[in-house]
């Protein structure tokens, strides 16, 4: 009878207790995996369908809009406005939200009720297959998160390795405008374009978000801006650079895809690293 109930026992590793490390550097711990879980950022949200956890969410931030199914939750705010309260009555035993100035009011309020928190920013690429691997151990799907994980790290090696000996293009991320904004080497979505052979002009700047101008554009001479925004905008985005007398190539990319580190990143890439190959073949690149 003993062998039969250790046998047992082992038979449900799921309900044993699990603790990771958060992008905050905290440690988390459940004393069993979690069966309700809010997301309180989009990326999260994408990320804990991807591993098989979208039916153990029962509600989400109002940006979350993908996959389809996340939109039918309910929503409890918006980045930087989020209803503790309404948090609360979902019952969760995990909540998922990307920290900040804006956001950290309410995750330290939700831990103060004993609610656990798991701080989820992946700054770099390498950390999206990690946050996959730490949802699917706090969601109690360590195997079918590792199984997604390890699919996400072989497509991204792939896509380095296509574009690793070709020619560098200078290209211009725009992440902003009003004010015009790139970003330096040190920000997550840097590292999509240098994956497709590419380098920022404005990289080694000290800000985050350097600010572009039509000056400043001008004395770099990139090969093409890029508009991190959906069409419309990013017709407006780029217009005010048309008439500047040498002609980049002007592209956009959609930012929910592009923008969000979570596992649309890789068809987003993909594309984006096609267009600017094709731009590569027409146009011989500037190295320096």
């Amino acid at each position: 009878m003993k062998r039969a109930w250790l046998a047992w026992l082992l038979c449900l590793p799921a309900l044993a207790a699990v603790t990771v490390q958060d992008d905050a550097g905290k440690a988390v711990q459940l004393a069993q995996p979690a069966q309700r879980i809010v997301s309180l950022s989009p990326h999260a949200t994408e990320l804990l369908y991807a591993i098989g956890a979208g039916g153990k969410l029962v509600g989400r931030d109002g940006a979350s809009d993908y996959p389809q199914a996340a939109a039918r939750l309910p929503a409890v705010g918006l980045y930087g406005a989020f209803n503790v309260e309404s948090i609360v009555a979902l019952r969760p035993d995990l909540v998922v939200a990307w920290e900040g100035p804006q956001a950290g009011q309410a995750t330290a309020r939700l831990r103060e009720l004993g609610i656990v928190v798991y701080a989820s920013q992946p700054a770099r690429v390498s950390a999206i297959p990690a946050a996959m691997r730490d949802l699917g151990k706090l969601a109690g799907l360590a195997g079918q998160a590792d199984l997604a994980a390890q699919q996400f790290e072989s497509a991204w090696r792939s896509l380095e390795q296509r574009y690793a000996g070709s020619a560098i293009l200078r290209v211009v991320p725009q992440v902003g405008h009003e004010p015009a904004m790139t970003v330096n080497d040190q920000q997550f979505v840097a590292a999509v374009f240098r994956a497709c052979g590419t380098r920022n002009p404005f990289g080694t700047e000290r800000a985050a978000v350097p600010l572009l101008s039509a000056e400043s554009l001008l004395a770099m001479r990139p090969d093409a801006v890029v508009a991190l925004a959906d069409p419309a905008a990013a017709e407006q985005w780029l217009g005010q650079w048309r008439r500047l007398p040498f002609k980049p190539a002007y592209l956009s990319v959609e930012p929910d895809t592009l923008g969000r580190p979570g596992p649309r990143l890789l068809a987003a890439a993909t594309a984006l690293c096609s267009k600017l190959d094709t731009l590569r073949r027409a146009t011989p690149a500037k190295i320096d």
